[in-house]
């Protein structure tokens, strides 16, 4: 199994990421770390979390400037074309550190025979 996976940029540039489950605790604070209360709310707090998870994911890359661990503000010189498969690639990373509450509405299968057991 590997722990990395490189992913192909609309722009033809490629990053190496790390694989989501090899991320630790202490992963998860620097991500953290990289959101600011800013008054952009929630969006402002979207960006940052990714800008966080991205140079804690992102261990090589073929653009001609430093890696986010490196610099973080080399993230504004990504071309814009790659922005949104960016945020794609590390979604499952989001979804591994941060799974949000679970909806117990979301828990009913309308194909199921029986209803959710009250908790």
């Amino acid at each position: 199994m590997s722990t990395t996976n490189r992913v192909t940029l609309p722009s033809g540039a490629w990053v190496q990421l790390r694989d989501p489950h090899t991320l630790r605790r202490g992963d998860k604070q620097k991500a953290l770390r990289a959101v600011h209360d800013t008054e952009g709310g929630d969006v402002g707090a979207a960006l940052d979390l990714i800008n966080g998870l991205l140079a804690v994911l992102i261990i090589d890359w073929s653009y001609p400037f430093p890696i986010p661990s490196e610099m973080p503000a080399s993230l504004d010189l990504v071309p814009l074309e790659d922005d949104d498969a960016l945020s794609e690639a590390v979604e499952p990373a989001r979804q591994l550190l941060f799974p949000g509450k679970p909806d117990p509405k979301d828990a009913k299968d309308p194909a199921s025979p029986t209803e959710p057991s009250a908790a």
